[in-house]
């Protein structure tokens, strides 16, 4: 999958969102995209891979080294709506989730 053939919807959640959240997050979506065939399935590997944050967040950012910056507990706060909004895309048929070439 390359991100440049999202859809605005999930675009802006995946690639958008995340970097709100961390920039090295946005960089390990962003490389992920290269696993995935079809939106759907990004979606939800993406999703899969914040679930499995979610469980350990203070794993992660030690394993980048942020751990020292970032309080895990709000760094899952943060990672739960973002979770929660990848769903929300994940819902809509891929023709309800704005256009590709945006």
């Amino acid at each position: 999958m390359d991100t440049s053939f999202l859809t605005r919807d999930a675009y802006q959640v995946l690639i958008g969102r995340s970097g709100e959240i961390s920039d090295l997050l946005r960089t390990e979506i962003g490389a992920m995209a290269a696993n995935f065939q079809g939106e759907d399935n990004y979606l939800k590997g993406v999703h899969q891979e914040i679930l499995e944050i979610i469980s350990d967040p203070e794993d992660w950012l030690d394993f980048w080294n942020l751990l020292d910056d970032n309080d895990p507990n709000t760094f899952r706060t943060a990672l739960t709506a973002f979770a929660g909004e990848i769903h929300q895309v994940l819902q809509k048929s891929i023709d309800q989730r704005g256009p590709t070439d945006w």
